[in-house]
């Protein structure tokens, strides 16, 4: 068995070689927290619209996008039939740059485009998931989420002893900046230690997840499928078979058909939706070309792997528990980031 001598060793140096990374990790992950809430902030004119009469045929909306942009491959439409003062959001790929376009379910109007890769939540993703080097940086994250997990499990054997004691303790702010440091670590560090370990276990899932449809995948050859004209996907009709299959559906998204596919997805909930399942439970698969259901998927009898990845996702950005676990996962990762600096300076005293 390896001596606390060694495994404290081993717990400094992971907490070197990824503190300013883990850093990184908490800013941008408490920002993916609350994304949406911040891009309304900082967009409040693209928030909301004023609900008056009756919301335009979803078929409409696709006419002015194509209009306004005829090159560009839609990629996918959120809306919200239950929130009334919720816009219409367009992402749409046009001469190589990602647009969100913000229309007026009411009037069909464009209130807002913006290219979707200068956003401040694209970058914080970006620069959580890859550093904005993708994928060498996605390979950099994911060793940081190794070396978080592996600091935090050194770290609590080489203090099993003393793990509850340091609430006893507390901090003592009258001793040297030394002690004052080590006890901010200590007592931080047992108040994070289980978020701590759900963060960098599914941060490792995913960045593993990443590598294996970067290497894992195998290309197969498709026909060729000539492109569906946006004009032509019958969308209103579609959401409307979905919803006549569907009991009770509720559809917030469409995907739609990616080059060389001819099917539509329109995803959503039903009342009894789990949110823990993730946002959407619920989908319907449509042929783009005529508008006949194809199929469907509920997240209660989806496979074992379906249902972790998406308990994995919520568990990891905290959403499920609306604003009440937003806080809580904001303060815990301010509780990691005092962690990592107390750490630094530990190792900066004791050098």
């Amino acid at each position: 068995m390896l001596s606390d001598k060694t495994i404290y060793r081993l717990h400094r140096i992971l907490g070197l070689v990824g503190g300013l990374f883990i850093l990184l990790l908490t800013v941008t992950g408490s920002i993916l927290v609350i994304e949406k809430q911040i891009d309304a902030l900082l967009n409040p004119n693209l928030a909301q619209v004023n609900p008056t009469g009756q919301r335009q045929p979803y078929d409409r909306l696709m006419a002015t996008i194509h209009r306004q942009y005829p090159a560009g491959q839609l990629r996918s439409l959120q809306f919200s039939e239950t929130d009334r003062q919720e816009p219409v959001r367009a992402d749409l790929m046009d001469n190589g740059i990602r647009l969100w376009v913000t229309m007026n379910p009411y009037t069909g109007a464009i209130v807002g485009v913006r290219n979707a890769d200068t956003t401040l939540i694209r970058r914080a993703r970006e620069l959580h998931e890859n550093l904005l080097l993708e994928p060498v940086g996605g390979f950099i994250m994911g060793l940081a989420g190794i070396c978080l997990l592996g600091s935090v499990l050194t770290g609590t054997w080489y203090y099993r002893r003393s793990l509850l004691s340091v609430f006893k303790i507390g901090v003592r702010w009258n001793k040297s900046p030394r002690l004052v440091y080590a006890d901010i670590h200590k007592w931080l560090g047992v108040v994070a230690l289980l978020f701590m370990l759900l963060m960098s276990a599914t941060g490792i899932f995913f960045h593993w997840e990443q590598i294996e449809r970067r290497f894992g995948d195998e290309k197969t050859d498709r026909s060729p499928i000539a492109p569906i004209v946006l004009t032509a996907i019958p969308v209103d009709s579609s959401l409307a078979v979905a919803k006549a299959t569907l009991a009770d559906f509720q559809p917030q998204r469409i995907d739609f058909p990616k080059p060389g596919d001819t099917t539509l997805v329109i995803r959503g909930n039903l009342p009894g939706s789990i949110r823990m399942l993730g946002k959407f439970n619920v989908s319907a698969t449509i042929d783009a070309r005529n508008g006949h259901y194809v199929s469907g998927m509920d997240a209660r009898d989806a496979g074992l792997e379906y249902i972790a990845e998406h308990i994995f996702e919520e568990l990891h950005f905290g959403r499920y528990g609306g604003w009440v676990s937003q806080v809580i996962y904001i303060l815990l990762a301010l509780a990691t980031a005092v962690v990592t600096v107390t750490g630094l300076f530990l190792w900066y005293l004791k050098k």
